[in-house]
């Protein structure tokens, strides 16, 4: 750096920070292709449309700055990723390079959360407030990004690369009996796709994303996607706990808002990697956000017949199930990850065209904010 002040030094940061967004951008598209689990490859995709954002909002800094994104020299993170990007090609097993992409991601995350921490007590130094907010607000999203990879990696990801790593020990593990079945997968799709999930005090809970069910099809747990709303974008509910309304195309769930405040988050990818033990104290999580009494009385020797939470429902029909299930133990399924609509995309969109806007309104939507985030 030539400059010897403090808005050389901030300068030279938000630069630096632009050339690694662009580095991410280019390199990101690749690495999700090959990646094999689709709640990883999920979050991937949320975050290059984050990562977009993000240079947008440097962009919109730049302006009020008087800076062009012209030619920089190479960010300090092109060897991580370089570095990255080799580990993850020479990655023969599919969960081990999971893993791998896991590391790499982290390696740049941690990076760029330093770049931004720096960049943003800069601008609050130099009394740039505005640039400072939209810097943070980056940080705080780079910060959950991590978090994220952390809880899909310690959530299964790096347990099935463990067993990948020693093949001669899959043998010996026992999985669990219990298997995951997307929606798509049933037969009967069509009466459960698109059905929104509310409790008997009017929530909106989500909608109805899959079944967990054993090798007859007989379905012990719903799975609900929140759409984020709560801890986990999912989250179970004992099958007994749900009644289907065909006519107003919606399923009640007999649980209230604040009993998701205890409850485990439920990752697709990690239950299918799950051994019989695992599922069960997973499970044991679960009862205990419904039931705590119920859940300190139950021991390892678990019977559903216990309790009416699990009770078979009338309006689904195990036999339906049954070949569902044996394509979810095959690993075989007709969904996969797919990116953000295009519709949320154009909402959390950054628009800072010239001339477009008054300076205010531009600031405003480059950070980044959705009806959804108004109302939460």
């Amino acid at each position: 750096m030539q400059g010897s002040t403090l808005r050389d030094l901030y300068q030279s940061e938000l630069l630096d920070l632009y050339a690694a967004e662009q580095q991410i951008i280019n390199a990101m598209p690749e690495i999700v292709s090959v990646v094999r689990s689709r709640d990883l490859r999920t979050a991937l995709e949320r975050h290059l449309e984050r990562t977009r954002i993000h240079v947008e909002r440097l962009d919109f800094i730049f302006k009020q700055q008087g800076m062009t994104a012209g030619a920089t020299e190479l960010s300090g993170i092109e060897s991580l990723v370089r570095t990255g990007t080799a580990k993850i090609r020479q990655g023969s097993d599919a969960d081990v390079r999971d893993a791998a992409i896991i590391s790499a991601a982290q390696h740049v995350e941690h990076y760029e959360m330093a770049g931004y921490g720096c960049a943003r007590t800069f601008a609050r130094q130099l009394g740039d407030d505005n640039a400072a907010d939209l810097l943070q607000q980056t940080l705080d999203e780079e910060g959950a990004a991590d978090k994220e990879l952390t809880r899909l990696a310690e959530l299964g990801i790096n347990q099935a690369a463990s067993a990948g790593m020693a093949p001669e020990r899959r043998s010996e593990q026992t999985t669990s009996r219990l298997r995951y079945v997307d929606v798509d997968d049933l037969p009967g799709a069509a009466d459960y796709r698109d059905m929104k999930v509310r409790n008997r005090a009017g929530d909106d809970l989500g909608s109805a994303d899959g079944f967990i069910v054993d090798s007859t099809g007989r379905p012990y747990y719903l799975v609900v996607d929140s759409g984020g709303l709560f801890v986990g974008r999912r989250y179970v509910v004992p099958i007994g706990k749900a009644d289907l309304n065909r006519g107003s195309k919606s399923i009640l769930i007999d649980l209230d808002k604040d009993t998701f405040k205890r409850y485990p988050e439920f990752h697709r990818d990690s239950f299918i990697s799950m051994t019989d033990e695992e599922a069960r104290r997973y499970e044991w999580r679960v009862l205990e956000a419904i039931d705590p009494q119920a859940a300190r009385l139950t021991t390892s020797a678990w019977e559903y017949e216990k309790f009416p939470y699990y009770r078979q429902p009338d309006w689904f029909d195990a036999q339906t199930a049954t070949s569902a299930s044996q394509r979810a133990k095959s690993g075989a399924s007709t969904r996969r990850g797919l990116p953000v609509s295009a519709d949320k995309q154009e909402r959390e969109r950054v628009i800072a065209r010239e001339g477009s806007s008054s300076e205010d309104e531009s600031w405003e939507r480059v950070r980044g904010r959705t009806d959804d985030d108004e109302t939460r």
